[in-house]
């Protein structure tokens, strides 16, 4: 998306903010002074974002009437029937908003442009499963995001996109739904702290450890079919073959870190049956990835187990919280990740959209 800065005003937290995605995130974006701003230098330029810690109503509403959308760093109660986007860090925590201390960029690298880009080929996704894909970065949609992200859906020809909206945010399920998504999931994001003592106890002939080269056929095999209640699934669309081997290839690259950094596993005499990759972050969170215990071994308390120990495994690396998505309709991964100490962070919706299928 073709974006421009406007110079921040002033010296209040929100003009603080923009100074820092100045220097910390927007290499190669051109920045402009309000009084630089016309309607013919938007035109001549394509600019299809403008990002800012406010500009006048009048200006609001011109964006609005040319389609280019507008991200402002700013008092939300103020702007958010003026602005596609607002980002208030220092606004009162609010599940359906950019709002409350998690969204500063200075405080927690809060990425602004990630979102100002709107919507992003995945390369990864596209190779694997051979035709284009593409996901809305922005989190809300509004008619001008509509409008640029179709043409970027025009221009790269693409065959997806997926969009991950948040549920309390009414306007956006309705563009959605309007705009020709269809809902495939329910993503329910999870947390726990590691200020805990786990119980890492192991069952007679049961052993804990990191998955090794060796391991990878038989967790590949264990991988296999074991997650039917995702979203690719549920869609209808691909083909199933091409999902297994999605999430194998998740767990061998979990062994070999070359994705996620590591995977925990249960042993029985060696063999692999259980495994839990992990991701480990810079501000000491970690992450679990892909999670699964063989079907001869279910039913066993083995889950929890392997949990327990990852967990400990985790915090001996010195992540302080961990988190977990699973999906809404994954009733056992509830259970068993509330088991251990998990609670409810979020709920986001999956919706893809198909194009010329």
């Amino acid at each position: 998306m073709e974006k421009r800065i406007i110079l921040p005003a002033g010296n209040d937290v929100y003009a603080q903010e923009l100074r820092c995605v100045l220097e910390t995130q927007a290499a190669g974006i051109p920045v402009l002074h309000e009084h630089e701003l016309t309607t013919d230098y938007l035109l001549d330029n394509g600019v299809e974002v403008v990002i800012s810690n406010q500009l006048s109503e009048r200006w609001y509403n011109r964006l609005r009437q040319l389609n280019i959308v507008s991200l402002t760093l700013g008092p939300l109660q103020n702007l958010n029937k003026l602005c596609d986007v607002v980002v208030d860090c220092a606004g009162s925590e609010n599940n359906k908003y950019f709002s409350g201390p998690e969204f500063s960029v200075r405080q927690n690298a809060f990425d602004v442009i990630e979102i100002a880009n709107l919507i992003t080929k995945l390369e990864f996704d596209t190779q694997f499963f051979g035709f284009p894909i593409a996901y809305i970065t922005s989190k809300y949609l509004t008619k001008s995001i509509v409008f640029r992200t179709n043409q970027f859906l025009g221009e790269n020809k693409i065959k997806l996109v997926e969009y991950l909206c948040n549920c309390h945010d009414d306007t956006s399920v309705r563009i959605a739904e309007e705009s020709g998504f269809h809902f495939t999931d329910i993503r329910l994001s999870l947390v726990t702290r590691t200020d805990m003592d786990y119980d890492a106890t192991l069952p007679p002939g049961i052993m804990f450890g990191k998955g090794r080269e060796q391991d990878i056929a038989r967790l590949r095999e264990i991988g296999a079919g074991i997650y039917r209640d995702s979203r690719y699934y549920f869609d209808g669309n691909f083909d199933e073959q091409k999902i297994n081997e999605f999430y194998k290839s998740w767990i061998e690259k979990g062994v070999r870190g070359t994705f996620d950094d590591c995977c925990y596993c249960l042993f029985d005499q060696d063999v692999p049956i259980g495994f839990c990759t992990m991701r480990f972050m810079p501000n000491r969170t970690a992450k679990i990835g892909v999670f699964g215990i063989s079907q001869d071994y279910q039913g066993k308390g083995l889950g929890k187990v392997l949990l327990n120990n990852a967990l400990k495994a985790a915090k001996d690396q010195g992540a302080q919280t961990v988190h977990v998505v699973t999906q809404g309709r994954n009733y056992y991964a509830q259970k068993l990740y509330q088991s251990v100490g998990f609670r409810t962070h979020g709920n986001e919706l999956w919706y893809h959209k198909w194009i010329n299928i």
